[in-house]
């Protein structure tokens, strides 16, 4: 489809959204440069057209970033004395109609003498080395300049450009990265050269084998090379997603040397995201914005959590504080000045802080030039600072080396402090004999323990059996569970996903006061390399559904044949319940898994089993399944109050006794030949299976994808 063709200039919300931000921006961004420059560049790169198709109405409006910048700067005229306007389009024909419109517009505009046009039919990279010789011959007077880079693939701007570019330390980058058609694409080898450019380094190659989620390593690696290779000091991302679903377009990306285009277009960015996230979340904007609910007041609480820990016992300037959360760009925390500003107010308010107005004229005004001194301690208590003392006394992080699955060692985290808040599962030792259960050694986050469901089977009667309350939920101390979490997040880099639902169903505590997925998930976020995994049988997602960012979440359904639910998953929810709040989720953006765990061959497996893929993926596909067949440790068997299941357990394995091979075979090779061949689905794994049922089924273990890991 031609560049040019009107299905691809449908005016989309998500389009709308991005011509907002760029020019709130402009408003701001001229009259700041204009007031100390002569003259200005503008540069529109993929100019487009200038006619789109709205898409609730199908008729023609004439708009785009040419005619949104030429408005603008027609308002603020009185702010410079020149400002050049560089539109570059490729295709002939939105180059024709760039201009055609353009010339029409010159009717409404009433200060065309201090606006001058340069247009070029060209790709922007055969234009780029003219333009910058330009610059540079007439640099005197024509720094500061901003580019905005909006192409409709990935293939139009080589990092060598942007790095010549933000050469300029007067010159900010606004950017459309297209990170959904390059995930889409990274793997074709006939674009490697391709990418290559694109990045400037070959670097993107380690995202094929990145445990991170495909968007998330993407998006990182490009803000990188921006820092390391072109030498910005700021950068910041807005994700894009599509009108119609929570799916990443692309993001927004505004690169800058100067820290107060930074601010701004950070709170600009948090303006227009209905949930103080920085993104366009689609359908989940209208919901939000009808609720009003732009921030969340607890992150406010945690900002000044993060402001006391950071500065403590530092007298620092106001302004200071601003570029000094800036750095490094991977941990500036995601809040923009407004709620710096808030948060310190509140602090001096609580007398937590002492301010020292040298320039502000108002008693509750905060400059740059403001000096903050803050505690060495924590003099006067109180309750969302109460835990910041404990700080000192961090808890260490122990490494043991581990043999992995394919016969390596590495050196990983055994245990965080004591272990009893995050330790490694290592239960099953390396599998030598056929017998032997595979299991990869993966690590705990144990919040609670303890779980409101009565499940036949469940391991936890043979854990719990010794304690007088049984399996009733036991909430530990969040104060230590944040402690013990943020120690490990600061410090290990081996990126990890932590299992909060082995002890205790991840879910169980959302009815209370403070949820857990409001507590624990923040603090996840405010990091990119590791993960979090609710394993749950709960569909009580509501707290889920209001939580953003959540990327770096991962949600797994525990789901099994409805037959064998309603006979042995006593006072869980049914299983069409747990699926649709599976969809829900996965249509909200998170990464969502199943466990079809355990498989039970009562009578007519195969119909109970091949029924309830059929209804998983009738309304949502999850991002990996896992399968387990019934098993039970002696303790489990001991703790058991109804123990009818004992009948189907006939083998012996290093994890108690398991279903008749045969059998198990039989229903796994049932279940993934389904999913194979009527939905080409092989996101497959296996739970606690032992050596031999692997090399049965024809699957490497090796290259376990299961449930608890990457």
């Amino acid at each position: 489809m031609k560049n040019s063709a009107l299905e691809k200039w449908e005016y989309r919300e998500h389009t709308r959204v991005k011509h907002i931000l760029l020019g709130k921006y402009l408003a701001a961004w001229i009259p700041i440069l204009g007031k100390y420059n002569r003259r200005i560049c503008y540069f529109d790169t993929f100019a487009g057209r200038c006619e789109y198709v709205y898409e609730k109405t199908g008729n023609t409006i004439q708009t785009g970033s040419p005619l949104i910048a030429l408005k603008i700067a027609d308002k603020l005229s009185g702010y410079f004395s020149k400002l050049i306007c560089f539109f570059i389009e490729k295709d002939k024909d939105n180059f024709k109609n760039l201009e055609n419109v353009v010339e029409r517009e010159k009717s409404n505009i009433k200060n065309w003498g201090k606006i001058e046009i340069i247009k070029e039919n060209d790709e922007f990279a055969n234009v780029a080395d003219e333009i910058f010789q330009y610059l540079e011959n007439e640099k005197s007077i024509l720094a500061p300049s901003f580019f905005f880079l909006d192409p409709f693939g990935f293939s139009g701007i080589p990092f060598r450009i942007i790095t010549k570019v933000l050469s300029n330390p007067k010159t900010e980058v606004f950017f459309t990265f297209m990170v959904r058609d390059i995930a889409r694409f990274i793997e074709l080898p006939e674009l490697e050269d391709t990418f290559n450019n694109l990045f400037g380094t070959n670097s993107w190659k380690s995202i094929l084998t990145s445990p991170q989620k495909p968007e998330i390593a993407l998006i990182n690696l490009y803000r990188e090379q921006l820092h390391k290779v072109a030498n910005v000091k700021y950068s910041w991302a807005f994700r894009v997603c599509s009108s119609e679903k929570v799916e990443t377009l692309y993001y927004l990306i505004h690169a800058t040397n100067n820290l107060k285009g930074h601010s701004i277009m950070k709170d600009i960015m948090f303006k227009q995201s209905a949930q103080g996230n920085f993104a366009y979340l689609g359908p989940q904007d209208i919901t939000a914005r009808s609720q009003m609910k732009l921030f969340d007041i607890n992150s406010i609480e945690d900002l000044e959590k993060y402001l006391m820990e950071r500065f403590k016992g530092e007298t620092i300037a106001y302004g200071k504080i601003q570029e000094e959360v800036c750095i490094p760009w991977y941990l500036e925390p995601p809040y923009a000045d407004r709620h710096y500003r808030q948060a310190l107010r509140e602090l001096e308010r609580e007398k937590m802080v002492r301010i020292n107005r040298v320039t502000s004229k108002t008693p509750r005004g905060l400059s740059k030039h403001d000096e903050i001194t803050f505690p060495r301690g924590n003099p006067v208590a109180v309750d969302f600072l109460s835990s910041i003392p404990k700080l000192a006394i961090k808890p260490k992080n122990y490494y043991k080396e581990y043999q992995q699955l394919d016969g390596n060692k590495e050196t990983l985290v055994s245990r965080v402090g004591d272990g009893s808040i995050i330790t490694r599962f290592d239960k099953t030792p390396p599998a030598i004999k056929q017998t032997n259960v595979v299991c990869p050694h993966f690590l705990e986050l144990k919040w609670a323990y303890g779980c409101p469901f009565d499940c036949a089977w469940c391991y936890l009667k043979g854990t719990f059996r010794f304690r007088p309350s049984g399996m009733k939920p036991v909430i530990k101390d969040y104060e230590k569970v944040e402690l013990h979490t943020r120690r490990f997040l600061s410090e290990v880099t081996t990126p990890e996903i932590l299992n909060t639902g082995e002890i205790a169903d991840s879910l169980m505590w959302e009815n209370s006061s403070k949820p857990f997925s409001k507590f624990i998930i923040p603090i996840f976020e405010e990091q990119n390399r590791h993960k979090v995994l609710f394993v749950t049988k709960s569909d009580n997602i509501k707290n889920l559904l209001e939580i953003n960012p959540h990327n770096q979440v991962i949600m797994s359904f525990s789901l099994n044949a409805d037959e064998v639910a309603k006979r042995w998953e006593r006072g869980a929810p049914s299983v069409d319940r747990r699926i649709e709040a599976g969809r829900k989720l996965s249509q909200a953006g998170y990464e969502v898994r199943i466990r079809i765990d355990p498989i039970v061959p009562v009578l007519d497996w195969r119909s109970h089993y091949t029924n309830l893929i059929k209804q998983i993926f009738t309304n949502f596909v999850p991002a990996r399944i896992t399968l387990g067949s019934l098993r039970g440790l002696q303790s489990t068997i001991n703790g058991a109050t109804d123990k009818s299941w004992r009948e189907y357990l006939k083998e012996n394995s290093n994890w108690g006794k398991k279903v008749e091979f045969n059998t198990r075979y039989e229903m796994y090779a049932t279940l993934i030949s389904q999913l194979k061949e009527k939905y080409n689905y092989k996101e497959v794994a296996l739970c606690k299976e032992t050596l031999a049922m692997w090399a049965k089924l024809g699957m490497d273990y090796r290259k376990i994808k299961c449930n608890c890991v990457w």
